[in-house]
């Protein structure tokens, strides 16, 4: 038994709280205790003195006044243990404050939560009983997370007392812990008001994971996730395969992303970012068979991005192409043993985790010296809105073709041009610095598909010689926004080889 020291517990995740108390107990602690913290405590048996026991201050404002106070923050604040000011204060030094607090951002997390609950949810005395610890962590230890609870008491029985490198680590992770409750409330706040840019930019990420490397092996990196789960590449449970790296995670987000967008069966595969086949099928496998064979060569170590859970038929399809990895949002236990024997178990299976939700958030780039953000939404596409700048027509079935089109281009790296033939891509021109390099390379891509597909291209055509290209490859009809200084002479080249042309006044940039 050493010394007795002093301990104030003020929790509302109660997770290891009676387990971490007897062993504060058998190490001669004494505790003090917000009233609902004290009572699980006296249910246990161990002995507490209420913080208004302690102050002689009832709790009042319906709780809303218990831990501030000066007895409290003195013990807590003084500098060493013996000052003279605490004795006039009628306060002793606190040692060990152990809270966390009010759940705000599961509550707002809830459908249909309402503001006056969400602001009930903002927890004030909790978080200045953490800063004021963490600043004093000099002397004074401080534990918000019930996960940390081992590492104290080992030390402690180590030690005898908190080694101050653990104290100053325990500290960083409070001040971490309170800036992100603050920024959960921002913003929160800062959406109610329905305005898509804040006017301050508060992330806030908790890091899930070291990954492999970063773009290259010479990078390091790390993935950070946001505090709800989704059915994203961020939360997904890898079901085998090596750890993930950077660039898996970011192609398995390309792949998911485009997936996600189809009601219907799809299939996505993706190469560096950039789908090279997207596909819809009455089922998985007639989707993915048509997604992988429009582009056989650059499938090869490609990442597959599925919206059904795959069945035994797709995974025979899957299992002898040689992919780096797949996504779905589950698998038949056939399928999923199937897989695994890909590439004697290296091959990444990853299966989607929580309620797939519309990315309503920002989108967000650094830049040196800052960052950008930009919208998610994406606009509804009317087709009956479309101006038809042709003598010839689109067809209906190219009508669905070019609005299929249309939800791939917008995920595919700029300039592109899509072709698209029923409801599948034939051919994608990607990333090129000029558009007519585009035209020439998604139908050489396409080879003979792309007679009769259709085309959809992200911007305008500044020339005609895109319009010629997308000719030679036997294109029937084209959509792009319009809007060029040229839309004239490029209209006229549509027209000299038959081909149906639509302005839909939508750009489709990825950059």
């Amino acid at each position: 038994m050493v010394s007795t020291r002093n301990a104030l517990f003020s929790v509302s995740d109660k997770e290891g709280l009676l387990d971490f108390s007897r062993g504060l107990h058998e190490l001669g602690f004494r505790f003090t205790a917000s009233e609902g913290t004290a009572r699980a405590l006296r249910e246990a048996g161990l002995p507490v003195t209420t913080v208004a026991e302690y102050t002689g201050l009832s709790e009042g404002l319906g709780g809303r006044v218990k831990t501030m106070h000066p007895r409290i923050f003195a013990g807590i604040l003084a500098p060493r243990g013996d000052e003279r000011e605490l004795a006039d204060l009628g306060a002793v030094p606190i040692d060990l404050v152990v809270a966390n607090l009010y759940p705000f951002e599961q509550v707002v997390a809830k459908p249909g939560v309402s503001l006056e609950e969400a602001i009930e949810n903002i927890d004030i005395g909790g978080v200045s009983l953490i800063r004021a610890a963490a600043k004093n962590a000099s002397r004074v230890g401080v534990v918000v997370r019930p996960a940390r609870y081992p590492d104290v008491l080992a030390a402690l029985r180590q030690h005898g007392a908190l080694p101050q490198t653990l104290r100053e680590q325990l500290a960083v992770e409070a001040f971490e812990y309170t800036s992100r409750y603050d920024a959960a409330i921002y913003n929160y706040l800062w959406r109610r008001k329905g305005t898509p840019l804040p006017p301050a930019m508060r992330l806030a990420y908790d890091k899930a994971a070291d990954l492999r490397y970063g773009e290259n092996p010479y990078q390091k990196a790390a993935l950070y996730r946001e505090p709800t789960a989704t059915a994203s590449a961020a939360f997904a449970e890898k079901l085998q395969g090596k750890e993930l790296s950077y660039n898996n995670l970011v192609d398995l987000d390309s792949a998911l992303r485009i997936a996600l967008e189809f009601e219907e069966p799809a299939a996505v595969v993706i190469k560096h970012t950039n789908p090279c086949g997207v596909a819809l099928g009455r089922t998985l496998a007639e989707a993915y068979r048509a997604a992988h064979a429009a582009d056989t060569v650059s499938a090869y170590g490609g990442v597959v991005g599925l919206n059904r859970t795959v069945d035994l038929a797709t995974a025979k399809i899957l299992r002898p192409h040689p992919l780096d990895a797949v996504i779905a949002p589950g698998y038949e236990p056939e399928a999923l043993e199937l897989l695994k024997q890909k590439k004697k178990g290296n091959f990444l299976i990853t299966r989607t985790r929580g309620a797939f939700r519309r990315d309503e958030g920002l989108e967000i780039v650094r830049i040196l010296g800052g960052l950008l953000a930009q919208t998610t939404d994406f606009p509804e596409v009317h087709p009956e809105a479309w101006k038809v700048v042709t003598k010839r027509t689109v067809t209906p079935d190219q009508v669905r073709d070019l609005l299929f089109g249309i939800r791939v281009s917008k995920y595919v790296r700029s300039n592109s041009i899509v072709l698209v033939k029923d409801e599948r891509t034939v051919g994608i021109g990607a990333g090129q610095m000029s558009r007519v390099d585009s035209c020439m390379l998604a139908c050489i891509k396409a080879k003979d598909a792309a007679r009769g597909s259709v085309a959809v291209s992200d911007a305008y055509f500044p020339f005609r010689d895109g319009l010629d290209e997308l000719a030679k490859g036997g294109v029937a009809a084209v959509a792009q926004p319009g809007g060029s200084i040229r839309d004239a002479e490029v209209i006229a080249a549509a027209e000299e080889h038959g081909i149906a042309m639509v302005f839909t006044g939508l750009r489709l940039f990825k950059h």
